[in-house]
């Protein structure tokens, strides 16, 4: 038997820029995914029997690591599903971590490692991002050179990530939900073609890849004030992009005049949520 629990993900700064190499920067949230997975009569997941299309990343995870007796998975999850704050990679990452300590072949790097496999069978591509920081909690740097606070590597074919510790404060963030499904795959389709034959939107993803650096620096020195910059210069080039929607636009509005620091889309955009700096200059008047 074996029990995990993880964190969901909130990405300050890089979606879409990661996709093409460029650094992202992403802090770990106290909604939280578990999973509890004990010996049973077959395999089933919350009394129903395994089933591929309704427990994927579940299934996925058993396929590749696990070739012993039935289990039996009991999930419980804080994280709305399609939301862009990580519910699929806590769910793989909360059912590798199970797994691991079974066979008695548990690390967080291994889990980080496992985790990002399976995603990315499953979604056909992706980076690293989401399962490393649903595994390592806290904060993290995700770029394409080893940088100080290095804490693994994970690579896929001829491409390489690695993964940094931020040493970030505790914060506040606030998340706003639009109630619409984020579709992730459609959404970097659509930016990646648009990447593809635009010079001006090469530029655009690398200029994210620059504020994720800058960011972390002003996390790394509790400057939320040039954080909330970075974000709102982030969420201008998502919406350039077209990852953004009106519903976010309205959200993301409604936080800058209540006088929020930054806010911006997370995740792949098109629905899902939006993250705010609590921290805000009303406040601090």
């Amino acid at each position: 038997m074996a029990v995990a629990s993880v964190p969901g993900k909130v990405i300050l700064i890089g979606e879409h820029g990661v996709v093409y190499g460029q650094p992202c920067l992403s802090v770990a949230i106290d909604l939280r995914v578990g999973v509890d997975i004990e010996r049973g009569k077959e395999f089933s997941v919350n009394g129903r029997a395994m089933d591929g299309r309704r427990h994927t990343y579940i299934k996925y995870a058993i396929d590749k690591l696990w070739d012993d007796y039935p289990l039996h998975v009991t999930t419980f999850s804080k994280i709305p599903s399609a939301s862009g704050l990580g519910s699929s990679a806590a769910i793989t990452t909360a059912t590798v971590a199970c797994l691991l300590e079974m066979k008695k072949s548990f690390s967080l790097e291994e889990v980080a490692k496992k985790s990002f496999e399976i995603e990315y069978e499953v979604q056909k591509g992706g980076s690293p991002n989401d399962t490393s920081v649903c595994t390592y909690g806290s904060a993290i740097l995700l770029s394409g050179e080893k940088m100080d606070g290095f804490i693994w590597e994970i690579s896929k074919g001829e491409r390489r990530w690695f993964v940094h510790h931020i040493d970030a404060p505790e914060m506040k963030i606030v998340v706003g939900m639009t109630g619409i499904k984020s579709k992730t795959p459609m959404l970097v389709k659509k930016v990646k073609k648009f990447v593809k034959y635009s010079g001006f939107a090469r530029e655009l993803t690398e200029r994210i890849g620059t504020l994720a650096l800058e960011g972390a620096d002003d996390l790394k020195n509790k400057d939320f004030v040039s954080l909330g910059e970075k974000m709102n210069e982030g969420q201008n080039i998502l919406h350039t992009l077209g990852a953004s929607s009106p519903e976010l636009e309205k959200l993301i509005n409604a936080s800058l005049r209540a006088g929020a620091y930054g806010a911006k889309l997370t995740g792949a955009g098109g629905g899902g949520s939006m993250s705010q700096s609590r921290t805000s200059r009303r406040r601090s008047q």
